[in-house]
C-alpha cells in the first residue's frame, strides 16, 4: 500500500477545502472546468514562446487493458478515508474500471526538485494549494485548478506521471483530496499522497515520487500512457464524472480556445477527434452554433489579426492612457482619419497601446497590448474578445449591441504577468482590486480599467463618424429640379423666424442609484422634498447579459432577495420599511426624507442592472 495520510496535529487549525464550488456550479459544469483547467496548465507548461502544445483527453477501460485488479491495488487504503469523508462510493464498479487520461505533450513537464519543497512546478503542482509561482504569460495562478482533478473523480484521487527535460525517469505521484473525517479515531486534514516518503518522523517525512519501476511501469502499461520519451505532464483520474459528454467538452475547448487553435499555438484532441486548425470551423459549425452567431466571419477575423504585421499597425504615444480613455485627442489628425475609413470600408483596424506599469518596489516597466476591430458588412451580431497569452476571457465581452468585432491581445512578458495577477479564480474576468494586482502594482485598478475599454473606446470613436446622420444622402433620389430662372425667387415664401423652444424643466428627482462593490445603495437626492412622500417604489435587480433582457433572463439561482435570500438588506427605518421582497424584486414604502437603503451580497465579478419605478 502506497497511500500515505498525515494525521491532524492538535495544535494545527482544521482546514476544509471550500474552493470546489468554483470548479462545479449554476454557471459552469464540471467538464467545462477540466477542460479549461487543463489546457490551461499546458499552455502554461510551454517548453519554448515558439513550441505548439498538445493536449490528449482520453478514456481508458478495460477495452485498454486497464484491469480491476489493478485499479483496486491503487486504490487500496484510500477507500476508507473516501467512505468517512462522506464520499458516496457504494455504485462505483470495479469490475468495470475506467479512468480519465489528460496528457500533454510540447512541455516541459513538472520541474523542480523531486523530493525537497522549492518554488518550481513540481513543488506548485504536488505539494501546495492556493498559492503558485507562476509569472508572466502563466495563465493559471491561483494553485488552485489542480483541485479540479480530485474533484473530477468519483473517489477524489488523481495520479499523475511527468517526464521532464534532461531526466530519463518517469515520475509518478498520486493524491487524494478528501473533506476533513475521522478514520480509526484519528482526524485528517484533506490531502493524502499514493508515494513513497523520505524523513523520519511527521516532521520531516515529505512523499516523492514512487521508486518501485515495475509499479512505474504498470501506470504507463495500465492507462496506455503514449508518453513515450517525449517530456510533459499525464494526469490519470480514475472513475471520472459519470455526466461528461465528449461532444460538449469538444464545443467547451473550442469556445474558449479558438484563439490558439487558429493561431497554431495549440493541438486538441478528445479520444480520436482531433481538433486542429485546418478544421476548426467545421467543429465549430457542429459543436459551437449557440456559442457563435458568426463563426466563419469570426474565426475570418482571428485569422486576419494572426497575419497582421507589427509594421502595419498604429502604435500611439504612452500618454495616450494619461486620462485613462482612449479618444480623438490621442490620434493625429491624419492617423484618425485614415483608421476612420479603413473601418468606414470594413476594413481591419490595428493599434498597438503601449502603457507603463509601476511596481511597488519603485520601479516602472513599459509595456504594450493590442487592439483589433473590424466591421464586416455581413456581420450579424458584434463580439470582442479579451486574450492573455492564449487564454481568452469571456466574461469581460462588452460589445453588446456594437455590431463589429473586436479583440484585445496581451502577449508581451509584462502585460501578461500584470493581467494574470488582475484575474478572477475562474480566468474569466480582469479585476482592478485583485489581491496579487494590489500587492505588486501601484494604482493598478486605473491601468485595468483603461485595457479593458479599449475596445469599446475605440469603436465608439470609429462608429461616431461613420454612424453620423448625413442629411445629404438622398438629395439624388428625392431632389427637386431647380428652375433655371429667376421664377424661383419671386414664388419663394418667406421662410418664418426659426423658433427654438426653451428645454423642457426636468422632472425632480427623488431617488439615488449608486452601486457598491458587492451591491448597491437606494437613498434619497438632496432636492426631494417632504410633500413627495409617502410613495411606494419597486426595485428590480438582474445580472447583465451579453444578449436579450437581464430582467427576463433573472433565474433564482442567481441570487434571492427573499428573507431567506443570499442578499443582505439594510435601511433608514424611521423613513422607510421593506413590504415585499422575493426573488429579484424589492417593494419599499418610503415615508420622509432622508431614506437610505443598502443592498449587500452580490457577485461582484457581475455587473448589476438595476430599475427603480414608483408605485401607484
Amino acid at each position: 500500500m502506497k497511500w500515505f495520510f498525515s494525521p491532524q496535529i492538535p495544535s494545527q487549525v482544521e482546514t476544509e477545502v471550500t474552493q470546489r464550488d468554483q470548479f462545479s456550479n449554476d454557471e459552469v459544469h464540471l467538464s467545462e472546468t477540466i477542460v479549461r483547467e487543463s489546457i490551461q496548465n499546458s499552455l502554461d507548461a510551454a517548453d519554448n514562446d515558439k513550441s505548439q502544445v498538445s493536449v490528449i483527453f482520453r478514456w481508458v477501460d478495460k477495452s485498454h487493458g486497464l484491469t480491476s485488479g489493478f485499479m483496486r491495488k491503487i486504490v487500496d487504503g484510500q477507500l476508507v478515508h473516501a467512505h468517512a469523508a462522506g464520499l458516496n462510493i457504494d455504485g462505483i464498479s470495479f469490475d468495470e474500471p475506467v479512468a480519465l487520461l489528460i496528457e500533454d505533450f510540447g512541455t516541459k513537464g513538472l520541474t523542480g526538485s523531486i523530493n525537497s519543497k522549492d518554488n518550481d512546478n513540481f513543488s506548485d503542482f504536488w505539494r501546495r494549494h492556493g498559492k503558485s509561482h507562476k509569472t508572466g504569460k502563466s495563465r493559471g495562478r491561483w494553485g488552485l485548478g489542480k483541485l479540479v482533478y480530485s474533484t473530477t473523480s468519483q473517489l477524489g484521487i488523481f495520479f499523475g506521471a511527468t517526464l521532464r527535460n534532461g531526466d530519463p525517469h518517469l515520475h509518478v505521484m498520486g493524491q487524494t483530496v478528501l473533506n476533513l473525517r475521522e478514520v480509526d479515531g484519528q482526524q485528517y486534514p484533506p490531502h493524502g499522497f499514493f508515494a513513497d516518503t523520505e524523513g523520519d518522523d511527521l516532521l520531516t517525512k515529505i512523499p516523492v515520487p514512487l521508486v518501485d519501476e515495475d509499479l512505474v511501469e504498470q501506470f504507463r502499461d495500465q492507462f496506455s500512457l503514449a508518453r513515450g520519451d517525449r517530456p510533459g505532464l499525464s494526469v490519470m483520474i480514475p472513475f471520472p464524472n459519470q455526466d461528461f459528454s465528449q461532444a460538449a467538452m469538444v464545443g467547451v475547448a473550442i469556445v474558449n480556445y479558438f484563439y490558439p487553435i487558429i493561431t497554431g499555438q495549440l493541438l486538441l484532441q478528445f479520444n480520436d477527434e482531433h481538433i486542429v486548425r485546418n478544421n476548426i470551423r467545421a467543429l465549430a459549425h457542429e459543436h459551437t452554433s449557440q456559442n457563435f452567431t458568426d463563426i466563419d466571419v469570426l474565426f475570418d477575423f482571428i485569422e486576419e489579426v494572426r497575419d497582421t504585421r507589427n509594421e502595419d499597425m498604429l502604435e500611439l504615444k504612452p500618454s495616450w492612457a494619461n486620462d485613462q480613455k482612449l479618444d480623438e485627442d490621442d490620434f493625429e489628425e491624419a492617423d484618425l482619419e485614415v483608421i476612420r475609413q479603413r473601418f468606414s470600408n470594413g476594413d481591419l483596424v490595428a493599434l498597438h497601446l503601449p502603457v507603463t506599469l509601476k511596481k511597488k518596489d519603485g520601479t516602472s516597466v513599459q509595456t504594450r497590448f493590442s487592439v483589433f476591430i473590424k466591421r464586416p458588412p455581413e456581420l450579424r451580431r458584434g463580439l470582442d474578445l479579451y486574450v492573455r497569452g492564449g487564454l481568452t476571457l469571456p466574461g469581460e465581452a462588452k460589445f453588446r449591441e456594437r455590431k463589429a468585432l473586436g479583440a484585445i491581445i496581451a502577449d508581451e512578458e509584462e502585460i501578461c504577468s500584470f493581467l494574470g495577477d488582475a484575474e478572477n479564480a475562474a480566468h474569466t474576468q480582469w479585476i482592478g482590486s485583485a489581491e496579487k494586482l494590489k500587492k505588486n502594482y501601484k494604482n493598478p485598478a486605473k491601468t485595468i480599467k483603461v485595457i479593458k475599454h479599449a475596445a469599446v473606446q475605440l469603436y465608439d470613436l470609429l462608429a461616431e463618424v461613420v454612424e453620423e446622420l448625413d442629411e445629404q444622402a438622398l438629395q439624388d433620389f428625392f431632389g427637386i429640379e431647380e428652375p433655371e430662372d429667376g421664377a424661383k425667387a419671386r414664388r419663394r415664401k418667406k421662410k418664418s423666424p426659426l423658433v427654438i423652444p426653451p428645454p423642457p424643466v426636468p422632472r425632480p428627482k427623488n431617488f439615488n442609484i449608486s452601486k457598491n462593490e458587492d451591491g448597491f445603495t437606494v437613498s434619497t437626492t438632496s432636492s426631494a422634498s417632504k410633500d413627495r412622500f409617502p410613495q411606494n417604489i419597486r426595485i428590480e435587480v438582474a445580472y447583465d447579459v451579453t444578449s436579450g433582457n437581464p430582467w427576463k433572463k433573472y433565474s433564482p439561482l442567481d441570487f434571492k432577495m427573499g428573507v431567506n435570500g443570499s442578499i443582505e438588506l439594510g435601511l433608514s427605518k424611521k423613513t422607510g420599511s421593506v413590504t415585499s421582497r422575493k426573488d429579484n424584486i424589492l417593494i419599499l414604502e418610503v415615508t420622509g426624507i432622508p431614506f437610505k437603503m443598502v443592498a449587500k451580497g452580490f457577485d461582484k465579478n457581475r455587473d448589476l442592472k438595476i430599475k427603480l419605478v414608483k408605485e401607484g
